[in-house]
C-alpha cells in the first residue's frame, strides 16, 4: 500500500501544478494529494488545520504524513514559518496520528520552472528565458511575472498545470534548494526546512 501524503499548498496554481511535479514519487510508493484553503485564503495554523480535519472524509484511512508548503515571498523560510511551525501541532494536539512537515517556495512555484530551463524553453517555442538566471532560480524576484512576460501576459493555473506536465522534477531538485527541501519533506520527512 502507498504511503499517502497530503500537501497543504496556498492556491490553485499549486493544485494543478504540483501533482506532476511530484508524479515521479509514484515509483517510490508515494501518492501525493494536494489540498488548498479556499477562496484564495493564506495558509495560516487555522487554514491548515481545518485542511488536515476536512481529510477525515476524504480518505478511508487517515494519511500518513501532511507536508505544509507555503510560498515566503523571498523572506527567511525559517521565520515566516515559525507560527504555522509553533501554533499547528498545538492545534493538532499531542494524539495526532500523522507526521506534519513544513516546506516552503523561495519565491512562487513559478522560481521553479525556471529551474528547468531546457523544458521550458522548449514549452516556449524554444524562447529565450530574458534575464533570469535558471542554474539560480531561488533568487528569480518575481518569477510569475517573468512567466507571463515570455508568456505575452496570459498565464492561468491551467498554464502552470501544462507547463509542469512538461518538466523534470530532478532537474529542479539539483537546482532550486526550497524544492529540493520540499522533495525532502514529501519524500523522506525532514522535520524543519532543508537547508543546504
Amino acid at each position: 500500500m502507498p504511503k499517502r501524503v497530503v500537501v497543504i499548498a496556498s492556491g490553485e496554481t499549486e493544485r494543478r501544478a504540483l501533482p506532476y511535479l511530484l508524479a515521479h514519487l509514484q515509483d517510490d510508493g508515494i501518492a501525493v494529494s494536494i489540498r488548498i484553503p479556499p477562496r484564495h485564503r493564506a495558509i495560516t495554523v487555522d487554514e491548515a488545520y481545518k485542511i488536515i480535519q476536512s481529510t477525515r472524509y476524504d480518505f478511508p484511512s487517515p494519511p500518513d504524513k501532511y507536508v505544509v508548503l507555503v510560498d515566503v515571498d523571498g523572506k527567511d523560510p525559517a521565520a515566516v514559518l515559525a507560527s504555522i511551525q509553533a501554533g499547528l501541532p498545538l492545534r493538532l494536539g499531542a494524539q495526532f496520528p500523522a507526521s506534519v512537515q513544513y516546506a516552503y517556495s523561495q519565491w512562487h512555484l513559478e522560481a521553479w520552472f525556471f529551474a528547468d530551463a531546457n523544458n521550458l524553453r522548449t514549452y516556449l517555442g524554444q524562447r529565450d528565458l530574458g534575464s533570469v538566471d535558471p542554474s539560480q532560480p531561488d533568487a528569480i524576484e518575481n518569477p510569475k511575472q517573468h512567466l507571463k512576460n515570455l508568456l505575452d501576459g496570459v498565464y492561468t493555473a491551467r498554464t502552470s498545470e501544462n507547463i509542469a506536465r512538461t518538466l523534470d522534477a530532478r532537474t529542479i531538485s539539483q537546482r532550486s534548494r526550497s524544492f529540493g527541501g520540499f522533495l525532502e519533506a514529501v519524500n523522506n520527512g525532514a522535520a524543519h526546512p532543508v537547508a543546504y
